[in-house]
């Protein structure tokens, strides 16, 4: 059998399981053990899954996302975004569309304090939903701003997503963190002028909040309320983002520190207690326990599919064509387009990473930059049906707030924020110094 003949044979038989609706984990490394015991035939790759596994379990990088998950847990719990938005809510809230715009500078504040989407999105839900449902905002702005601007933790670090890309590439994780700032800023950027159009175009959409609410407070109650809110949540990013980009810590040990920090900030706001942490520890195990497994499962896979002429394979087909570099990029970029409406955000990651990142390094692509744009891709994949990841949450959560929004409102609520997305990865290959221009500079 050629190596061609045993790579279509998995394939399509782990497609085919997979789509069946069984774990992406247990597909991974159910495929690799079946594939290596009959296609491959290797009777040597069960030691190498027993060194695959303790290479897994043993990587210092992976030390970081459970400090991470837990920070991002911690901080959910603290009260701090609940304090943010209220601030903010008085503040820009008497303006048209002023909740959907302190919608998406929170939440990119919190990607910058937690990394975690879910989280984003649900305390999104809580806060916003019901104070732009009571505004008489149009659903679909409204539920499109937090899907949207709730995802920016995939790029803006500390992004788990990142964290695993830099452990599976071998790319600088503290490189990779610099570089999705630039594109997570460009995102919510866009996000923005989207909110900002919007208001201009239909005003009527996004109407501004009763004035009497604002007129409690005077100009300096508001501005205590912004810095009481705004500074824990920026020392925390600080404390994290600072020490990985000045090189003094590790984003394992910048994680440890944030953790920290995000107890901080629980014990500031008065939240933390035995009942939190126990609460968070639990979250933390279930969540990493998930990632893990994925890893596992994707590593013994990529293992197999090497073994079995992977490697070999993808850079005969490169190396056999004969068309403009971008062309084979704009064609990996669809590819993953299309993975995201099937496929969750760890799976996009570990199926991809060893098939596409050769072939974008024998173009002369940049590894870092691709890495990010990879990020971009898994962000865009969390909007997109039927599986948009942002849209369930968005649907769980309304749901207990007694706001009843059909899943098909949620899919065309999307649309408008996925051509940003599009808009943002073109001006990132058009421009790609908006990644590349922070890693430079700082490391």
């Amino acid at each position: 059998m050629t190596p061609m003949e045993g790579l279509l044979i998995v394939s399509v038989l782990f497609m085919i399981i997979l789509l069946s609706g069984h774990p992406l984990a247990f597909t991974l490394g159910g495929m690799a053990v079946i594939a290596a015991a009959t296609v491959w035939g290797n009777p040597a790759a069960l030691n190498m899954f027993l060194r695959t596994t303790t290479s897994v379990g043993t990587n210092i990088v992976y030390a970081s996302i459970p400090l991470f998950i837990f920070m991002g847990a911690m901080l959910e719990r603290s009260g701090a975004a609940n304090d943010l938005f209220d601030s903010m809510y008085i503040i820009f809230g008497p303006m048209r569309g002023g909740i959907a715009i302190t919608t998406v500078v929170i939440c990119t504040l919190l990607a910058a304090a937690s990394g975690i989407i879910g989280a984003s999105i649900t305390l999104m839900t809580i806060l916003a939903l019901p104070a732009m449902y009571k505004c008489k905002y149009d659903m679909k702005l409204a539920t499109g701003t937090i899907m949207a601007a709730g995802c920016l933790g995939t790029l803006i670090p500390p992004s788990i997503i990142l964290v695993i890309y830099g452990a599976q590439a071998q790319i600088s994780i503290g490189k990779l963190f610099a570089g999705g700032m630039g594109a997570g800023i460009l995102l919510s950027s866009l996000y923005l002028f989207y909110i900002i159009y919007t208001i201009i175009t239909r005003p009527e959409s996004a109407p501004a909040i009763d004035p009497a609410e604002a007129a409690k407070y005077s100009q300096g109650q508001k501005w205590f309320m912004f810095l009481r809110s705004v500074l824990p949540t920026s020392i925390l990013i600080l404390l994290v983002l600072g020490t990985i980009l000045l090189g003094a810590a590790t984003p394992t040990e910048a994680a440890a520190l944030g953790s920290v920090g995000a107890m901080a900030v629980a014990l500031y706001n008065r939240q933390l207690n035995w009942k939190v942490v126990y609460q968070c520890c639990q979250l933390t195990m279930k969540t990493t326990s998930m990632i893990m497994f994925i890893i596992l499962g994707a590593s013994m896979f990529t293992s197999v599919f090497l073994g079995l002429g992977g490697g070999d394979v993808i850079n005969g087909l490169i190396n056999g064509l004969e068309v403009n570099r971008w062309i084979v990029l704009f064609a990996i970029l669809f590819i993953l387009f299309i993975m995201g409406l099937f496929i969750d955000c760890y799976g996009m990651l570990l199926i991809g990473i060893p098939i596409f990142t050769p072939i974008v390094g024998a173009l002369g692509f940049d590894q870092l930059w691709f890495g990010v744009m990879f990020a971009v891709m898994i962000q865009i994949s969390n909007l997109s049906p039927p599986f948009a990841y942002a849209a369930f949450y968005v649907k769980g959560v309304a749901s207990q707030q007694k706001i009843m929004i059909p899943i098909s409102e949620l899919y065309w609520s999307a649309i408008p924020y996925m051509i940003m997305q599009i808009v943002g990865v073109i001006l990132l290959c058009l421009f790609p110094d908006i990644i590349m221009w922070l890693p430079e500079n700082i490391f």
